[in-house]
């Protein structure tokens, strides 16, 4: 285990808001940031940054944390994983004789059989004579010695014989069948996952296998088959050869998206490090978020037919949505990058490349292309499509422009333009621009806490000193309790406070509490407003307590002259708080 201390420092050297703004676009609202969630799809921003509280929450999902778990979620990593990246990002030495928890150690231990497989495949692909049609397909797609080695190209043989090899190496069941190398049949027992195919090991930022990709060599369905997802593979956060080509996407801050394993091998064949592709689905915020770490901008290249405009269009507008820079390239109809490149070289695809038009531009062109005639109709049609691009993206500037230029392009009233795409579009000004306010964003309040409980841990997240001096009874719910124990074990605020609160709470618990972290709510005395707040619960309570015997008085029973009063007086001051 890492220790408390070691956490602590790194905590306390690390800017949640730098973080998080390498891959979410942030504008200032009040205290905190806001951008739109990376975690789902949304056009209003709801998730919200705390630079004072180090922490991040999303009013729309739910999902909220501090730095370790952000990481956590975007790059798909154990904690121990997440705090060592974060660590060498902080310059931070963590001790390399730390033992793992048992989650670690099955991550860790899946990695290394998902290693051993690739160098099991990539041997009977080099000489077994049961791969023979795989080495023929191999040269039938002009792939060279160098791009098998470095890649690590295998073959998974038709009768299959990894799980024996994997258990001979000593390799439990348990693990090649989380790590998706295995899979059961009917009676039980384990069989290889993976059948004739030409293997595509996958890996993480690291360089650590965590999954591969297999083209069928036959007739079989599916095409391609990926591994199943696992604690340490999903293909919606990473993207193939990114790992293999960071330091040219890093270098140049840009990237190439191509639709496939073979046209990724066969650019960075010909020297186009920077290409990389989602596996077999679209393009997701996570892959957004991952480029950003790496790069600026994005070339998206996918095939010419319309499934790949369409593709290519659609992972565009999440790339754009993320703050990215993209434009979309075509090649010549009925090829792809890979054919491309083969047939007439590097020099053909980076004319395609250098011919890329912005998305707006592409995908406008494109809809007047399947449109046909231009007709009002058509125009309308086009254009509200067009604005829903547009409002995606969080440059107001660019926006202006692009809304512009499409006004031109179709021929219509620009100032009709904009009102017809609504708020997220800028309307023509005629004096000078004024700041936007800050978003106000209506908190969702879990279902399992009464109101009671998050108003008073509100003010105990502004005051946590205080904790201490309030009875766990005071709250209503067994979450209220758990979040006010929290509270306790984080002690007085300071940096890293938020993320030692996050820790210290059961799973259940965070969400809320990620919420009462970026809560905005200020209090001039929130040790006075606390102090008021208990008060007039011991008032209510003791109201509650009296009240029976109050109201039954008169009806054949003695008259407690004093009790009455009391009742009485403490009607009124409730009334009283309550107007004040």
């Amino acid at each position: 285990m890492i220790p408390p201390e070691t956490l602590e420092l790194i905590r306390t050297r690390l800017d949640i808001v730098e973080l998080v703004g390498e891959c979410v676009p942030l504008s200032r609202a009040g205290r905190n940031l806001k951008g739109r969630c990376p975690f789902h799809q949304e056009r209003s921003p709801s998730f919200i940054v705390s630079p004072e509280r180090q922490t991040f929450h999303c009013f729309g999902c739910g999902e909220g944390g501090d730095a370790f778990s952000f990481v956590m979620k975007t790059e798909n990593l154990a904690f121990t994983e997440a705090a060592e990246k974060l660590a060498a990002r902080v310059g931070v030495v963590i001790e390399a004789d730390k033992t793992l928890g048992p989650e670690d150690r099955a991550r860790l231990r899946m990695k290394e059989a998902l290693e051993y497989a690739a160098q099991h495949y990539h041997a009977l692909l080099q000489r077994d004579p049961a791969a023979e049609a795989a080495r023929k397909y191999v040269a039938s797609r002009h792939l060279n010695a160098a791009s098998v080695d470095g890649f690590v190209l295998g073959y998974a043989p038709r009768q299959g014989n990894l799980v024996a090899a994997a258990r001979r190496k000593g390799f439990e069941e348990e693990i090649l069948m989380k790590a998706g190398l295995a899979a059961k049949r009917a009676d039980g027992s384990p069989r290889d996952y993976f059948f004739d195919r030409l293997m595509f090991p996958i890996r993480d930022g690291k360089g650590s296998v965590i999954g591969f990709g297999g083209r069928t060599l036959g007739d079989g369905e599916p095409k391609y088959l990926n591994s199943p997802e696992s604690p340490v593979f999903s293909k919606s956060r990473v993207l193939y050869g990114l790992f293999e080509g960071a330091a040219a996407v890093r270098k140049g801050r840009k990237a190439h998206l191509m639709e496939g394993y073979m046209d990724v091998i066969a650019a960075h064949q010909h020297g186009l490090k920077t290409a990389c592709a989602p596996l077999g689905t679209a393009l997701t915020g996570e892959h957004a978020m991952l480029l950003k770490r790496y790069a600026d901008s994005a070339v998206i290249v996918f095939d010419a037919d319309a499934a790949g405009q369409t593709a290519a269009v659609r992972g565009a507008e999440v790339a754009l949505a993320a703050g990215l820079g993209v434009r979309v390239g075509t090649v010549p109809e009925g090829k792809d990058p890979d054919e491309l490149l083969h047939a007439k070289g590097l020099e053909a695809l980076q004319g395609a490349l250098d011919a890329a038009l912005d998305l707006v531009a592409f995908k406008t062109e494109l809809l007047i292309k399947r449109a046909g005639e231009l007709t009002p109709e058509a125009k309308s049609a086009v254009a509200k499509d067009v604005l829903s691009t547009i409002s995606q993206c969080p440059d107001e500037v660019l926006k202006d422009e692009w809304v512009r230029r499409l006004a031109l392009r179709l021929g219509l009233n620009e100032e009709s333009l904009r009102r017809s795409g609504g708020k997220a579009i800028p309307q023509a000004r005629r004096g000078p621009a004024t700041a936007p306010s800050p978003v106000k964003v209506e908190p969702i309040r879990p279902a399992d806490i009464p109101t009671w409980d998050l108003q008073l841990l509100g003010v105990l997240f502004k005051t946590p000193v205080s904790a201490r001096d309030v009875e766990e009874a005071v709250l209503d719910s067994d979450a209220g309790r758990a979040i006010l124990a929290g509270l306790r074990a984080a002690g007085p605020y300071g940096e890293g406070w938020g993320g030692r609160l996050l820790e210290a709470l059961p799973p259940a618990e965070r969400g809320a509490a990620s919420r009462l972290l970026v809560d905005e709510l200020g209090y001039e005395d929130p040790a006075g407003v606390l102090s008021a707040m208990l008060d007039k619960r011991r008032r209510l309570k003791r109201l509650k307590e009296i009240e029976p015997a109050v109201l039954s008085m008169g009806a054949g029973r003695p008259v407690d002259a004093g009790l009455r009063d009391e009742y009485q007086r403490l009607v009124v001051e409730l009334k009283g708080t309550k107007r004040g």
